[in-house]
């Protein structure tokens, strides 16, 4: 329920603090006291627009904050859990502060909060019904889970099982779309796919295998590098083709010639001596060298193929835009989705047949929540007569009208059931029914709002309900009546209602008076809550008691006030 709430700078409010318990309040006051700036401050707190008009002049700034006890709220303890905040035991904080600089700052027990959650979160805390506001009651959308609302544990479980098979009709649905629409495409993707395929299976892809060749690759560059030198330098000391004559022909020569002139000179003997050394040292060098060259392991023909290898990867990987490894897989993919294409008759039909079943599932289901939604709802009219009856509109006849859909209207399988529901009434004898939304007076919409309220007390599990002069277009014997309506809520929910009645205000277990005054040169409105005899004395000045009939007025109060307490001393028991 809502424990206490604080306003700073909000209209003609300055600062106010306000202590609110369990059962009904009533606040009361004279016409332009303040009472809307009240329920507006409630409003924004909950999340509603901000309206920056509502800052008090001269004021940047205007705060509103509300202190909760949640103990009977499971709802809103998962939604706090849910983004990881944490009640101060079953005390939770809701504050929103608006500036005319557009910030808008909301927070739930301290922490910074979007505004959509303060609005989730707060929706499951207060119910707000204004004269012309009756909110989810007046929205035709909202009427069939209200109707909802009063099924016993068996309705709830239908309600339940539609939910479970429209969620699986739901996910076949979707499977058997998909199908279609890639069997609509199956032949292009087909020629697609199979083109690439064949093209990945031809290259014989293997992961791995390029890494391999980058190795293979490195090693046999070095071996041509050797290869090419020792082949150079044994073709230069042994050539004796194309005209070449190798270095070892070129010192024999020379030393045969020096040897035929070494008798004549020590020199020339000398020199023949060290060309026949050079030769015989090159003749030497051009055998290891051969021997070196027979030895070297580089295969040119190897090479080729390594090199025709990397470059269809280095093609591969260019035109599919991928590593050379996930070419592997994607050929895997691309034979699994051939396999899969090539089954897409017999999965279409067991999709279909998936399809048309759970669709089936669903019907039989949706049909059972609407019989019994038909049979609950006929306990409700009759419920809803009975508390109209009650606030004086007892011709009044109330009909939970099932709309049938069109031949050509195809109806989708909802969450909700199969069902579109709005309430109709006619208000007096031999008037249409006419849809609630569209009930003219004023006064019959109040106490239809007040009877659904008080009919459904004991099943909204909203703690905190709000009434803002709910008592609009009554009076006499029906506001009394109103008064207790209003009492028999408060069993169950706390109640706050703004109101002109006596009667309303004298069955209040709280009264509050909202009064505008001048302070300085500034216009103030204040909240507070009343004592015994100042309830009295506010009471009597509702029922109209001038200075003149001032003591039959506070004795008429008083006699209004002990009769409440006599009624809820009476309901106690």
């Amino acid at each position: 329920m809502l424990v206490s709430m604080t306003v700073r700078n909000i209209a003609l409010i300055e600062h106010l603090d306000v202590q609110f318990y369990n059962g009904l309040h009533v606040l009361t006051g004279e016409t332009g006291a303040g009472k809307s700036i009240v329920v507006d401050s409630i409003n924004l707190m909950l999340g509603e627009r901000a309206d920056r008009g509502l800052i008090r002049t001269g004021c940047e700034k205007g705060v509103v904050e509300a202190i909760f006890d949640i103990s009977d709220c499971p709802q809103v303890r998962e939604m706090l859990s849910a983004e990881s905040l944490e009640a101060d035991g079953n005390i939770i904080s809701v504050m929103r502060e608006i500036s005319t600089s557009d910030r808008n700052v909301c927070r739930v027990c301290g922490v910074i909060v979007p505004l959509n959650f303060l609005k989730q979160i707060s929706s499951f805390l207060v119910d707000i019904h204004g004269q012309h506001e009756h909110q989810s009651l007046l929205a035709e959308k909202n009427h069939l889970g209200f109707l909802d609302s009063f099924g016993d544990d068996t309705h709830q479980a239908l309600i339940g099982d539609v939910a479970i098979k429209c969620h699986a009709w739901r996910e076949s649905s979707s499977a058997f779309s998909t199908l279609r629409k890639e069997n609509a495409q199956r032949e292009e993707r087909m020629e697609f796919i199979t083109s690439r395929c064949r093209e990945l299976d031809a290259a014989k892809l293997e992961i791995g295998e390029e890494a391999k060749l980058l190795q293979q690759r490195a090693k046999l560059a070095d071996a041509e590098k050797i290869n090419n030198a020792i082949e150079t330098a044994y073709g230069n000391l042994t050539a004796a083709e194309g005209g070449r004559i190798g270095v070892t022909a070129l010192l024999r020569e020379a030393m045969d010639e020096m040897q035929h002139i070494s008798e004549y000179d020590p020199r020339f003997k000398a020199l023949s001596d060290r060309l026949s050394s050079a030769f015989y040292e090159a003749e030497e060098m051009g055998i290891e060298l051969r021997d070196a060259l027979e030895g070297e392991s580089f295969d040119p023909e190897k090479n080729e193929q390594i090199m025709a290898r990397l470059d269809q990867y280095r093609r591969l990987t260019k035109r599919y835009a991928m590593e050379a490894d996930d070419l592997v897989d994607y050929a895997d993919r691309l034979r699994e989705e051939i396999k899969s294409l090539k089954t897409m008759d017999d999965r279409l039909r067991i999709a279909e047949t998936e399809f048309k079943a759970k669709l089936t599932e669903y019907r039989a289901a949706a049909h059972l929540l609407t019989e019994s939604r038909k049979t609950l709802a006929k306990h409700f009219e009759s419920l809803m007569e009975d508390q109209l009856k009650d606030l004086g509109m007892g011709k009044t006849h109330f009909e939970c009208v099932f709309e049938e859909p069109s031949p050509d209207q195809k109806r989708v399988p909802s969450i909700h059931g199969d069902d579109q529901i709005e309430f109709f009434i006619a208000p007096n004898i031999g008037e249409p029914l006419k849809p609630l939304s569209k009930t003219a007076s004023g006064g019959e919409l109040s106490r239809i709002m007040l009877a659904m309220k008080a009919a459904a007390a004991d099943r909204n599990m909203i703690p905190t309900m709000i009434f803002d002069e709910i008592d609009t277009g009554i009076s006499g014997h029906i506001a009394s009546v109103v008064a207790e309506k209003m009492d028999d809520i408060a069993r169950y929910h706390q109640v706050i209602c703004v109101t002109h009645l006596a009667q309303i205000a004298s069955m209040g277990d709280k009264q509050y008076r909202v009064q505008k005054s001048v302070v300085g040169e500034r216009t103030i409105t204040t909240v507070a809550e009343l004592s015994p005899e100042e309830r009295v004395e506010e009471i009597a000045r509702l029922v109209g008691a001038d200075d003149q009939h001032q003591e039959s007025g506070l004795a008429h109060a008083r006699n209004m006030l002990s009769a409440a307490w006599e009624r809820k001393h009476r309901q106690k028991e």
